[in-house]
């Protein structure tokens, strides 16, 4: 068939196949392939484990065999892999919605801060950032996450089983305690790829602009050619 599909690079745990996340139905408006990385868990990434790295650039090459448009990865931490994984394969990769942030500064007013809402606080660094092409020197950022939280640990396992009205409660949360701390915050963006869920809320919550892994693969494939793809039983989205 020719189309355009989203390839998906998945860490190797069981993905939460539930609407809105990247695994569930209807969560893009287009097909997705996806792939597991050998390897590649919760913990060892956010640590910035770059023996992984091989991994991605092998699946991701694998992907582009299969004909994807463009690549995204499920987990936002593997923005280290950026550069490694866009230079082995032949279409666009966008490993980490941290990507988005310089885009998102510059539509705000001067002077606006970007609320970076995480999956760890803690383990997301100035290299993250880096490696997405922008600096916080340049950049103004406050940064939020969920480590220490229920579903922090559950994230965590193999097979996490996620209730979604408290990872919004969670992500609602944590995003009004960033705004109050820091009322210059413009806009928000999410690094954590399970975070999309709750952007509506939080829109609506705050009445500022979200950007998350959802709006990085709709940009990513809106700019992409179609290509001839031969996909399998991972298959999600609509019919060509």
């Amino acid at each position: 068939m020719t189309d355009k599909v989203l390839g998906i690079l998945e860490l190797e745990t069981k993905p939460v196949e539930l609407p809105g996340f990247m695994a569930g139905p209807g969560t893009f408006p287009f097909p997705v392939k996806r792939k597991q990385v050998p390897g590649a868990f919760t913990r060892n990434v956010i640590d910035g484990d770059k023996s992984v790295e091989a991994g991605y650039v092998a699946a991701a090459r694998e992907l582009d065999r299969q004909g994807v448009s463009a690549i995204v990865s499920n987990c936002g931490f593997t923005g280290l892999y950026q550069a490694a994984v866009a230079e082995a394969v032949s279409i666009p990769v966008a490993m980490s919605s941290l990507l988005l942030v310089p885009f998102v500064a510059q539509t705000l007013k001067p002077g606006s801060r970007i609320g970076l809402l995480t999956y760890d606080a803690p383990k997301l660094m100035e290299n993250h950032y880096v490696c997405a092409g922008w600096s916080s020197k340049d950049i103004s950022v406050a940064v939020s996450g969920i480590e220490g939280s229920e579903l922090w640990y559950e994230f965590a396992k193999s097979a996490p089983n996620i209730d979604v009205s408290i990872l919004v409660r969670d992500v609602r949360a944590a995003a009004r305690k960033l705004l109050d701390a820091n009322p210059d915050i413009g806009a928000f963006v999410f690094e954590c790829t399970a975070f999309p869920v709750a952007a509506g809320a939080v829109r609506s919550d705050t009445g500022l602009p979200v950007a998350d892994v959802t709006t990085l693969a709709n940009m990513l494939l809106g700019m992409s050619p179609e290509r001839s793809v031969k996909l399998r039983s991972s298959y999600h989205g609509p019919t060509a």
